[in-house]
């Protein structure tokens, strides 16, 4: 039997998709993942880099760093349209200054390049936070300008925010494609087969959560205790997608014109 070392996120989409896995419902006799890593996606983006997994789920902005190493998944990740990121400003949306500080959750996500994609590089100024400290900022400090990323979407109106660009929306403007937010990667050193069983691993894990969804919505309970039912389950509707359960032409278009554009970068 393999054993595969495997890097989520606790974001409500991720942990759906994986709950036939975590919960070990869809085992195989060839397969299994040891140990499971929780981790925000810029962390995972780093254990890429540093090849510390053997299946990780990372932002696509980080793909082109690491694809030597790693196999893109046609399954498991984040991508669609209106998921973006969101530009972000605790205050007026007239007042956004992008010569202050704008916070941003990773060097390397996907929102990271999406806002320089926006801002057509022209050097705004950055710090890079976990998602959750920076949402915490941004709700806490009046002035604050951010990104925000994840379930935060759904919360940020409430929470005394302001709407400056969603940046997804910009994007699917410009380009006419879908955002390609995260993905799965293997390692292409375990081989053709093993990759194949990944992949296989990964779709029904997917169809089995969609066949018992009471339970997987009790296990992304259990990671996002912190949200609502209602939020965990937009969360869901919003990210699991048909994207999730193979990226198709369209899919893989979107990709391919997006990688292109972050390895310009």
């Amino acid at each position: 039997m393999t054993t595969l070392s495997l890097g989520i996120s606790p974001c409500p989409n991720d942990v759906y998709i994986f709950a036939g896995i975590l919960l070990g419902k869809t085992t195989s006799a060839d397969l299994r993942f040891d140990p499971i890593l929780f981790e925000d996606v810029e962390t995972l983006n780093g254990l890429s880099a540093a090849r510390r997994a053997d299946v990780l789920k990372i932002s696509y902005a980080n793909y082109p760093r690491i694809a030597q190493e790693y196999e893109l998944l046609p399954c498991g990740g984040a991508l669609g349209r209106g998921v973006g990121p969101l530009l972000l400003i605790h205050g007026d949306a007239a007042s956004f200054d992008p010569t202050r500080e704008v916070l941003v959750p990773g060097e390397w996500t996907t929102a990271n390049f999406l806002l320089d994609y926006y801002r057509k590089r022209q050097g705004t100024p950055k710090r890079f936070l976990p998602f959750d400290e920076l949402y915490g900022e941004l709700c806490n400090r009046n002035g604050a300008q951010g990104v925000v990323i994840h379930e935060k979407r759904f919360t940020y109106q409430q929470d005394g925010l302001t709407l400056v660009q969603d940046l997804g929306e910009y994007w699917e403007t410009q380009t006419g494609h879908a955002i390609p937010l995260g993905a799965i990667v293997v390692r292409r050193s375990l081989g053709a087969e093993t990759i194949a069983a990944v992949t296989l691993a990964v779709r029904q894990s997917l169809n089995w959560a969609d066949t018992h969804r009471d339970e997987a919505f009790e296990l992304c309970r259990q990671y996002a205790q912190d949200l609502t039912d209602g939020v965990i389950q937009a969360h869901i509707d919003l990210y699991v997608n048909d994207y999730s359960r193979d990226l198709g032409a369209d899919g893989m278009a979107a990709v391919e014109f997006f990688l292109n554009a972050a390895r310009s970068r």
